[in-house]
């Protein structure tokens, strides 16, 4: 007959009372924006497939001219597309007027007032949740001109709820440059709800040199440098999705490239790849039709997830993506995992109340930490996999702060406090077999009740399965720590449940294996003792159910 799963949730693990759990934190959220494009077809392809994975989109919508009005390019499809997916729709607006030009259509504060009031017009009358300011090409002399323009837009928007933001290029010193002169990064920070740092171009188009677009290191010195000027939360750090391509023969300027272009390079005869882990960004080198030697540096999902780790572990805002349509499809997943209780933290230096483990980039503190401590540590349960967040028992119904590890879940029972059933473990063995469907398999219905022990098997009447051979003696050998002597019965029971199958050859893995209600027990023949048995990792392939890790 099937297993009684009721049976299996009667028992409730006992631990020794310890300092409560802290109650569970917010999840860090990161801010997911990126730029849709109108002049490409794969942006608006891009758009419709991935906006669910966005909270915002800058569309390029509008150019403002020399003579203070906006020409209009705004794509109804797109537009429809972001209103139904509800996400913050901020428009880009670009300068036409370019280094002089520039400064002489805001030269004079009547200028920059009716330029800044004709967009504000723009935004309220197209009920848009604000403006995105991409204004390049301005002499590093204009930073005054721009910054005051910047704030006339703001004191005209934000009264109406309307958010103000801008593209700034990037830097890594006060030192002017001849494209980043022009922004005022302390000054602009006081005006703008976000700033978008567009930290991409390091090897540009023109460069007689091919090289990565965007070099981790450098990324890294350009947001170190701007959080000295600007408030880590309102700053989203700009990623490329784009790459180049270098002619060695005719030399620059480099063609740009789509991510699905470089995977057809690759492709060609004679094509080799390669991933630089110091700049995290691929590159191929090929031969063109005429004979051409060539070099390229673009962006994939390997190299989206350094950016994503650095912008989680500098503290800032969020991200925005240039652009939309010319990505790695597999950045999405990528992108997925943000935003989750297994979305790892920025690192800090671990104390007595709280550890950070760079493994998984994930602490430990309080309550957890002394149950974790106590009870088995590493070998046991693992490295932490999420910080501690709410989360439903699937068998009450009730929500309780947890935390996964890689072999287990932990939940706080705040109605226990100071009692031995403050933190319970979760019956991850019983919810994995089940969610596997192997609770109906033979391996899985129970023995006959007049079933017996012998020296090599222990028959436990409560479920009518056996412990034998090695994978008893681990049973044995292994407890939560109650102070009994040695290593008890109720210790073990605590720690793995009582069998929930007879040891079987898993189909998937083909490694004997054996259940319990919160642990699974893998015999692994290549490895010498002690290190033969293992304990399944039940508790990663719980949140990667989920969804929340690869």
């Amino acid at each position: 007959m099937p297993i009684n799963l009721a049976l299996l949730a009667a028992l409730v693990i006992a631990v020794l009372p310890f300092q409560p759990a802290q109650p569970a934190e917010a999840m860090t959220t990161n801010l997911r924006w990126g730029y849709y494009v109108t002049y490409s077809d794969t942006s608006l392809t891009s758009l419709r497939a991935n906006v669910e994975h966005l909270d915002g989109v800058m569309p390029y919508f509008y150019n403002l001219n020399a003579d203070g009005s906006i020409k209009d390019l705004t794509n109804s499809t797109a537009l429809s597309i972001m209103r139904q997916a509800g996400v913050r729709i901020v428009p880009m607006i670009t300068n036409v007027a370019r280094w002089d030009d520039f400064h002489n259509a805001m030269a004079s504060p009547d200028q920059r007032n009716a330029a800044a009031q004709r967009i504000a017009d723009l935004v309220t009358s197209n009920n848009y949740d604000g403006i995105h300011i991409d204004f390049e090409a301005v002499n590093a002399s204009d930073a005054p001109l721009l910054t005051d323009f910047m704030r006339r837009l703001a004191d005209k928007l934000h009264p109406k709820n309307k958010l103000v933001t801008q593209a700034v290029i990037a830097r890594t010193s006060d030192t002017p440059t001849t494209w980043g002169g022009a922004y005022d990064y302390a000054a602009l920070a006081g005006i703008n709800d976000y700033i978008a740092i567009m930290a991409y171009d390091y090897h540009p188009q023109g460069s007689a040199t091919p090289g990565a677009i965007a070099p981790i290191t450098w990324q890294q010195n350009v947001l170190k440098y701007a959080k000295t000027r600007i408030p880590a939360a309102n700053i989203l750090l700009g990623m490329p999705l784009y790459g180049y391509d270098w002619d060695l023969t005719d030399g620059p300027p480099a063609t740009a490239l789509r991510y699905e272009q470089a995977a057809a390079l690759a492709a060609r005869p004679g094509a080799t790849t390669g991933y630089d882990k110091d700049q995290e960004q691929p590159w191929l080198r090929y031969t063109d039709d005429d004979g051409h030697p060539h070099e390229a540096w673009y962006e994939n999902a390997e190299s989206m997830r350094a950016k994503l780790n650095l912008m989680i572990d500098e503290g800032v805002g969020g991200f925005a993506l240039w652009r939309l349509g010319q990505e790695d499809p597999a950045v999405w997943e990528e992108i997925a995992r943000l935003n989750t209780p297994a979305t790892r933290i920025a690192p800090f230096p671990s104390n007595a109340d709280r550890i950070y483990f760079k493994e998984t980039g994930h602490s430990l503190s309080f309550g957890f930490k002394t149950f974790w401590n106590q009870s088995g540590g590493l070998p046991v349960f693992g490295y932490p996999l999420t910080e501690e967040f709410s989360e439903q028992n699937p068998d009450n119904g009730k929500t309780y702060t947890v935390q996964y590890f890689e072999r287990q879940r932990f939940e706080y029972h705040p109605e226990h406090r100071l009692t031995p059933y403050e933190t319970e473990l979760g019956r991850l063995g019983a919810a994995d077999a089940e969610q596997r469907g192997l609770l109906n398999s033979r391996s899985f219905q129970p023995l006959p009740a007049g079933t017996g022990s012998n020296a090599n098997c222990t028959f436990v009447q409560e479920t009518g399965h056996r412990l034998c051979g090695g994978f008893r003696s681990y049973w044995q050998s292994h407890g939560l720590e109650f102070n009994d002597p040695g290593i008890s019965y109720r210790e073990s029971l605590a720690l793995f449940g009582y069998p929930i199958s007879e040891e079987f050859t898993d189909p998937e893995t083909g490694l004997v294996t054996q259940y319990f209600e919160r642990a699974r027990f893998e015999y692994h023949p290549e490895n010498a003792a002690p290190y033969d048995i293992l304990l399944g990792r039940l508790g990663a392939d719980t949140v990667r159910a989920k969804g929340w890790i690869r």
